[in-house]
């Protein structure tokens, strides 16, 4: 029970030598008030853009979220000064709360302070932090991606406007209130990026933090009193993760030793036939079930020694099976009936929870097709043979194709117009427009049977008559609508 591979185990080790640093970061952050500094970095930068309020949600949430890794403390901090203003501009409540639970959502999926479960992943593959955070990188910034195009069609489509830039902070202005921010975030990245330092590298951030904190801030100054409640909250912290982590060290332990992990692994290929898309699609599933009543990282630790080894046997990239799993099982928190990330953002948005719910997996629909894509070409997690230019490469075909599947889920398809002015035949073209989407953001060679251009011309071949009969009926609608009312 108190050997290396049970209590003590994988959990607890990433704990010690890792979570601890970032926790304290992320706690001393907040308290310095970076959530107030990163807002109006986003309404600066944002706000008046069309659909602006939303736009600012999801730059402030990934800001944010970037340095907590904390879904739950993400809607509750940026949630508060975002979810009011974007009903303001017009987004129905229950949207407005969708989006914000989306947003924070991707506090755990981008770097360089993830959720405690990256370090599992760590740990879990026995290489450095920083690999697992730079791995990270495509994915999350598809995600983000998929939420800008998503609300930029959704507030085309309603007509939503920015905020006026009279009500909005300066850049400038918000810069010189908190360059310090930056200044560490930046000697964050650079000790984890350069230097390798993932045990230390969030302590020294920590140091200079408070240290210009005090010597440049006027309104987040610590006492005695700040200095009490950042050890509190720090312990809260410590003491519920340190109690998830031990039991999951103990059910590592008792799988090791039962056997039931290489059984289970030959069960689940007997089962798929060595059929790697079947397989992915079980697992998936089985992933989404269990985070429905587990926290993302039990639940990743869970499925890791139960369904990735059966994953790997196939020969699918280890960082992207990995990943695979982190992402399925995380996505339990905009997915009903659990959703607890868009049932906290609809407590704020006075909407009902579920609808809420239903809502995230609309407006967060790409982050189920995400995990697919970087397992058929481990590109996207920057693995493989020149990963750079390659990731980079379908980073940019996903990112196209994400634009016409936001397009068809929403109802407005960019340099195109409203779909609804194509009549009776809207709804054929926006589920064309998600088909073809898809086909072209998907990554092809790898266990895909079709290479990179036969599944690029395939998308195109949907897509280009589909977006030349759309530009045909909705630029045509006006013009009838201008002869009918001439004398």
């Amino acid at each position: 029970m108190l050997s290396g591979e049970s209590l003590l185990g994988i959990p607890i080790q990433a704990f010690a030598d890792t979570v601890i640093g970032f926790l304290v970061f992320g706690t001393a952050l907040m308290m310095t008030g970076a959530g107030k500094f990163f807002i109006n970095i986003a309404f600066a930068l944002c706000g008046t853009f069309r659909g602006g309020a939303a736009k600012v949600c999801i730059f402030a949430s990934g800001l944010l979220g970037m340095m907590s890794g904390s879904i739950i403390s993400n809607v509750l901090t940026a949630g508060t000064m975002t979810i009011p203003v974007m009903k303001r501009s017009g987004f129905r409540a229950s949207y407005a709360g969708a989006i914000e639970a989306c947003a924070s959502t991707g506090a755990v999926l981008a770097p360089p302070v993830m959720g405690a479960t990256a370090f599992v992943i760590a740990q879990f593959l026995n290489i450095s932090y920083a690999e697992v955070a730079v791995a990270a990188i495509i994915p999350a910034a598809l995600y983000y991606i998929g939420l800008f195009m998503q609300v930029d069609s959704y507030a085309a489509r309603h007509g939503l406007k920015g905020i006026p830039r009279a009500e909005l902070p300066r850049v400038i202005d918000t810069l010189k209130s908190g360059w310090y921010y930056v200044f560490v975030i930046a000697l964050l990245i650079v000790m984890l990026l350069y230097f390798k330092r993932e045990s230390h590298a969030p302590f020294y951030a920590t140091a200079l933090l408070l240290v210009l904190n005090q010597v440049f801030s006027k309104d987040t100054r610590w006492t005695w009193a700040t200095i009490t409640k950042f050890l509190e909250v720090n312990g809260r912290t410590f003491v519920e993760l340190v109690g998830i982590l031990a039991g999951c060290g103990l059910l590592i332990g008792a799988f090791s030793m039962t056997g039931v992990v290489s059984s289970l692994a030959n069960d689940l290929l007997t089962l798929a036939g060595d059929n790697a898309f079947l397989l992915l699609a079980m697992c998936a599933l089985t992933s989404l079930i269990l985070g429905l009543g587990l926290t993302t990282t039990a639940c990743y630790i869970f499925l890791a020694i139960l369904v990735a080894p059966a994953l790997e046997k196939l020969g699918l990239n280890r960082m992207a099976v990995h990943m695979f799993i982190f992402y399925w099982g995380m996505l339990s928190s905009i997915t009903p009936p659990v959703a607890i990330a868009s049932f906290a953002a609809a407590g704020i948005a006075g909407s009902p929870a579920m609808k809420t719910g239903w809502e995230s997996m609309w407006v967060g629909s790409i982050i189920y097709f995400i995990p697919f894509f970087f397992v058929l070409n481990p590109a996207l997690v920057l693995q493989g043979p020149s990963p750079y230019l390659t990731g980079l490469g379908l980073m940019a075909l996903a990112a196209f194709g994400t634009l016409f599947i936001c397009g068809g889920i929403q109802g407005y398809q960019a340099f195109v117009g409203d779909l609804s002015r194509a009549g009776a035949l809207e709804w054929p073209l926006r589920v064309l427009l998600v088909i073809g989407g898809f086909v072209v953001a998907t990554p092809g060679g790898g266990i895909n049977p079709l290479s990179q251009m036969q599944v690029t011309l395939l998308g195109l071949a949907i897509l280009v008559p589909t977006v030349l009969i759309a530009l045909l009926l909705v630029r045509r609608q006006p013009l009838l609508a201008n002869q009918l009312r001439a004398p």
